[in-house]
């Protein structure tokens, strides 16, 4: 493990100034991790024509080939984030993401395609766990829901430059490709991985002006924490963390199932061509995705200081209950114009419950297990948002109607039990939150 910084329970915080700057630069780094995650939402023609594979087979691409890797090395990588330096763990895995990127784009077949992916999953694992944890202990806690929100729009951001970098690419490269210095000629859909990892090495340099925080809000026997000590935990407050770890993945599943196949829809459905989908997409994920996590953190802190019952959870029921009627009913609308804007004000409501859940888990959890536990919450958000998301859509688009003529009705089928049951979590968790909370700031050990 690398050199810690000593832990003081008393050491001020750093100035504004630098942890604005921690955070920006944290900020920029996921908006690039976003960058990779969504392109092949808009690679999916050329893909399906390179490899001959069906919907099923590429939202397995789009999904389990990035989160089985993504989430189970959330788990050894997230323990890690508790015990070593964040900064450095960060920097490698970076590194490692940008080089399955770039091999994404020279792939001969589906399986070293798949490969890739995977292995993007993995160097992506330590990010979220590590910066969550590193604004933590940047932030002084009565700032930390707006902080927390700031860094969280660069997933909306990142998701939406990433639809409009490909759309820009797909329309201005040629159909039958470009030629590159010393790679000869290539389709558009691997320039857009080539893109997609070219600004990793800078970044990564970036990254190193960023100093590790001193570890606060730690007990004596901090270190001293365990699997079993983490796990004792959950299942003591367990009525808070069932629902506190289940509603952001099945918005995930949600988000992830829309987003992956919204440029097939309006292509298949509109006739409207990828690249131009992709852009109008990406504008539209980017604002919505930026108020709606702005706002999520503005309202949580101002809750809070109104002393609001589980006002960070409260804020997480909010924009379950936008975004649900929304994401039912976008895929049925009869025009392009009237589907994208309720796609949008989807997008606006599913940010502030997504952005809601980091602020969560740290409000009700120790220091010493706050990295354990966001990668717990990826790990049930991987497996059934990012994975199950879009494959589930892709299954019930090929076996229960039939075809890809009517993939609007299987958007719609998918999300309409999954939205109403994370209504329900959101809502019933609201009390065993405030009581855990209390609980953890009190340092008692009542039940939940």
């Amino acid at each position: 493990m690398d050199n810690l910084p000593p832990q003081r329970l008393d050491a001020p915080y750093p100035s504004l100034q630098y942890a604005a700057y921690v955070i920006a630069v944290l900020f920029l780094i996921t908006l690039f991790s976003q960058l990779d995650r969504q392109l092949p939402a808009l690679l999916v023609r050329p893909i399906r024509a390179q490899f001959a594979i069906s919907d099923t087979a590429f939202s397995l691409l789009q999904g389990y080939a990035f989160s089985i890797c993504y989430t189970l090395m959330g788990l050894p990588l997230g323990r890690m984030v508790d015990r070593a330096t964040r900064r450095n763990l960060i920097f490698w895995g970076m590194l490692f993401w940008t080089a399955m990127t770039a091999a994404s784009a020279f792939a001969g077949s589906y399986t070293m395609l798949f490969i890739a992916r995977m292995g993007v999953g993995v160097g992506e694992a330590v990010l979220a766990p590590a910066a969550y944890s590193m604004i933590a202990d940047y932030v002084a806690p009565e700032r930390r829901g707006r902080a927390l929100a700031f860094y969280y729009t660069s997933l909306a951001v990142g998701s939406g430059a990433s639809m409009l970098l490909g759309g820009w690419l797909l329309g201005a490269i040629p159909n039958e490709g470009m030629e590159l210095p010393m790679l000869g000629l290539l389709p558009a859909w691997r320039i857009c991985f080539l893109a997609a990892a070219a600004p990793g090495i800078g970044l990564a340099l970036l990254l190193l002006t960023v100093r590790e925080p001193v570890r606060r809000e730690l007990s004596a026997k901090a270190e001293a924490c365990s699997v079993g000590e983490f796990l004792a935990f959950l299942k003591q407050h367990r009525r808070t963390f069932a629902r506190l770890l289940t509603y952001p993945a099945l918005l995930a599943m949600i988000g992830y199932g829309m987003l992956s196949w919204a440029p097939a829809l309006f292509e298949r459905r509109f006739d409207m061509p990828v690249s131009r989908a992709g852009i109008v997409l990406g504008l539209i994920i980017a604002a919505a995705g930026l108020s709606g996590t702005l706002f999520s953190g503005f309202l949580s802190d101002r809750w809070l200081r109104m002393k609001v019952e589980a006002a960070r959870f409260r804020v997480a029921l909010v924009g379950t209950v936008i975004c649900a009627p929304m994401a039912v009913l976008w895929p049925l609308a009869g025009s392009a114009t009237a589907a994208f804007v309720m796609l949008g004000v989807s997008v606006f409501g599913l940010s502030i419950s997504q952005a809601a859940a980091p602020a969560c888990i740290q409000e009700v959890c120790p220091n010493n297990m706050r990295g354990q536990a966001i990668s717990v919450y990826l790990l049930i958000a991987g497996l059934l948002g990012i994975g199950l998301g879009p494959t589930l859509v892709a299954l019930v688009s090929d076996h229960a109607f039939h075809g890809g003529s009517r993939l609007h009705y299987a958007l719609s089928a998918t999300v309409l039990p999954t939205a109403l049951v994370a209504i329900w979590l959101c809502w019933s968790g609201l009390r065993p939150f405030a009581v855990t909370r209390n609980a953890v700031r009190t340092g008692s050990e009542g039940r939940s």
